[in-house]
């Protein structure tokens, strides 16, 4: 996201609030601000981050639940127990009810656009009604700091609709606040002008503009913080994506595209033989093809030898015999589907490179448990290679160690001119 973007992105969240962050960037309007506020919230309200800002309410709702035992004491100290019945109950309620907000938004799937709003009102209705229950019904030498344990409410409900609808929002929350305070003054008996009044008035829209003030700033912090994580992560999942078709590109027609290329046998015979192992080989890859372009497998019963045992099957279409050495245990099925179809297919790179650069034909392939994982062990007595003057290709770095490290796992290759090659795979339970 350039500059210019950062500050459109950021112009439009204070003005519209969290659902402009359900926006991915890919989806986004060139300007954020020529988008009305309900197509926003209506058209994102199922996506994974209008789900996810959900839990951006929790900071207004724990503020409550913080504030409230910390008031009512102050309360305490300052007046004693006049006008406690009150102000007790209504710590009591606004406690309970936040304790459930708390409770529904971390246990709850997400709630749509609509809903959100409706609570955001309902929310406001509570703080108005607890604030003029305290207000009528306060004894008037302590009305004012009775209205202070209530006025938490209020500072929590601006904070929501900071978060949620923005800044004008709050703003007109703020400019409606003046008189509805003056009118729960009015409400407990006493005159506007009184001294004690006026100056707790005074502190409890300071205490609103800080709470607003507060909120958009953990706003832009949220918003910003987020779509900069968002297009790391896109970064990186367009180069997993560019990797994996690489892979699959590598380990499939370019297989295909190289057996094509060798010579063909003088023999007529030879030659229809060997016409018939590519066709077979083109097919075996399309279907390979196939099924990685419309997705992973589905995850079966089976284990990890019966995988690489199909592996086998398909190597000796080229010629390569391969002794498999495993045992069926409890702790093979253990493995993922991811690990298991990683380290299947590295084997399979790792044979297809002794078909081609070993000079043999027969490969031993072992499957044991260690260092609480399950290696695959690839042993040939070929002709072997200096590690020093043939550096890894793309088949070694990304169809075998890549692959492997995706999923936790390693791999190691030990090999001497003349003295074969050992191929060590290994992938965590």
């Amino acid at each position: 996201m350039s500059e210019s973007q950062s500050v459109t992105f950021v112009r439009a969240m204070l003005r519209k609030g969290s659902s402009v962050l359900s926006a991915s960037p890919a989806d986004e309007a060139p300007d954020p601000d020529s988008v009305p506020d309900w197509r926003y919230r209506e058209d994102s309200a199922d996506t994974l981050l209008m789900r996810a800002i959900r839990y951006s309410a929790l900071g207004p709702i724990f503020y409550r639940v913080a504030a409230f035992p910390k008031v009512y004491i102050g309360f305490l100290v300052a007046n004693g127990s006049a006008g406690i019945v009150p102000v007790l109950s209504t710590t009591i309620i606004g406690m309970l009810l936040n304790v459930f907000a708390v409770w529904w938004v971390v246990r709850g799937r997400g709630i749509r656009a609509k809903t959100s709003g409706r609570l955001m009102y309902a929310d406001l209705v509570v703080g108005v009604v607890l604030t003029t229950i305290v207000a009528a019904t306060a004894p008037a030498e302590i009305q004012p700091f009775a209205i202070d344990v209530a006025w938490t409410w209020m500072v929590g409900t601006v904070a929501l609709w900071t978060l949620s609808f923005g800044l004008p929002a709050a703003c007109l929350l703020l400019i409606a606040a003046v008189p509805f305070r003056a009118f729960l003054t009015w409400a407990g008996g006493l005159p506007l002008d009184h001294p004690l009044a006026m100056s707790r008035s005074v502190g409890c829209m300071v205490a609103l503009v800080v709470a607003m003030v507060t909120t958009a700033g953990i706003l832009i912090l949220l918003g910003v913080g987020t779509r900069f994580a968002l297009g790391i992560g896109m970064r990186r999942g367009q180069r997993a994506e560019r990797l994996r078709t690489q892979r699959v590109m590598h380990d499939s027609v370019l297989q295909t595209l190289e057996a094509m290329g060798l010579e063909a046998p003088d023999d007529d015979s030879a030659a229809a033989e060997r016409l018939a192992e590519m066709r077979a080989t083109a097919r075996a890859q399309a279907a390979e093809l196939r099924r990685e372009l419309t997705g992973p497998d589905a995850p079966s019963a089976r284990g990890l030898a019966a995988d690489l045992a199909e592996v086998a099957t398909e190597m000796a279409r080229d010629g390569l015999r391969t002794q498999l050495v495993a045992a069926e245990t409890e702790e093979d099925y253990r493995l993922s589907h991811a690990r298991r179809t990683a380290i299947r297919d590295a084997v399979r790179e790792a044979l297809r490179n002794t078909v081609k650069h070993a000079g043999t034909k027969q490969v031993v392939l072992r499957v044991e448990e260690c260092e609480g994982g399950v290696a695959v062990i690839a042993r040939d007595q070929g002709t072997g290679f200096s590690m020093l003057d043939r550096p890894p290709g793309f088949g070694i770095s990304q169809s075998i160690m890549a692959r492997l490290a995706e999923v936790g796992g390693r791999g190691t290759i030990d090999s001497q001119p003349g003295r074969g090659t050992r191929v060590t795979l290994w992938v965590p339970h």
